[in-house]
């Protein structure tokens, strides 16, 4: 093993194990330039690998599209949001983040997030024969739910103790609904059956309602598919 491998892994051991050391690491130690690289590339490569599982439902070009989507998805809220959660905790708290430790907190939870998501990618690959389409969807917004709330810790770790509980769970969700309504707008991950395949598809109402429709046609899915059985 050569040495930037070496390190490499030990700090995807310490990201997994202890993200608010690597955190501090990278703000008091000066490692930004160093580790920052090497977690944009986990980032990358295990959102990559999540999103080539979930396109795996469709298959051929879905796997190509959802893998290159799956990056952006989780990088795309850290990108936006870091100057609004550092003004909304200073204005509702009175607590100043530096920019530099705010977006290494950023860069190790997405990290975080998309090694998680891909080491829970073969549950997905295992069950997906077995899972009509709207179910499909929402097991893998169960999943990416899992790995971004892994992610979503180390930012709110950074002001343990300074924030007032609404101002730290305004902040949590402001990231969350960004999260999901980018995921909307990049949609098709897990891609209909019998349509035609694209890169994106047209913006058609909000991540809210559709998620709900999508739960009562799961529903009806489950339901269905019992009868089958039972005749």
């Amino acid at each position: 093993m050569t040495p930037t491998s070496e390190h490499a892994l030990t700090l995807l051991t310490a990201m997994l194990r202890d993200p608010s050391a690597v955190v501090q690491r990278m703000d008091a130690e000066g490692r930004f330039a160093v580790d920052g690289p090497r977690l944009l590339a986990f980032t990358v490569v295990g959102a990559a690998l999540f999103g080539a599982v979930v396109g795996s439902y469709r298959g051929g070009l879905q796997v190509a599209f959802a893998a290159l989507k799956m990056p952006v998805l989780l990088l795309l809220p850290g990108l936006v949001l870091l100057p609004a959660l550092r003004a909304l905790w200073a204005l509702g708290g009175g607590v100043e983040v530096s920019y530099r430790r705010l977006a290494a907190a950023a860069l190790v939870g997405s990290a975080r997030s998309a090694v998680l998501a891909a080491a829970m990618g073969p549950i997905l690959w295992l069950l997906w024969p077995m899972l009509g389409y709207h179910t499909a969807i929402l097991w893998f917004c169960g999943v990416l739910a899992v790995a971004g709330a892994a992610g979503l810790t180390v930012v709110s770790r950074l002001v343990d103790g300074g924030l007032h509980a609404p101002v730290r769970l305004a902040g949590l969700a402001l990231v969350g609904a960004l999260s999901m309504q980018s995921g909307w707008m990049l949609r098709p991950f897990v891609a209909r059956p019998n349509t035609d395949v694209a890169l994106v598809r047209p913006i058609e109402d909000d991540v809210f309602s559709s998620l709900g429709t999508t739960m009562e046609s799961a529903l009806r899915e489950d339901g269905y598919r019992r009868r089958r059985v039972d005749r």
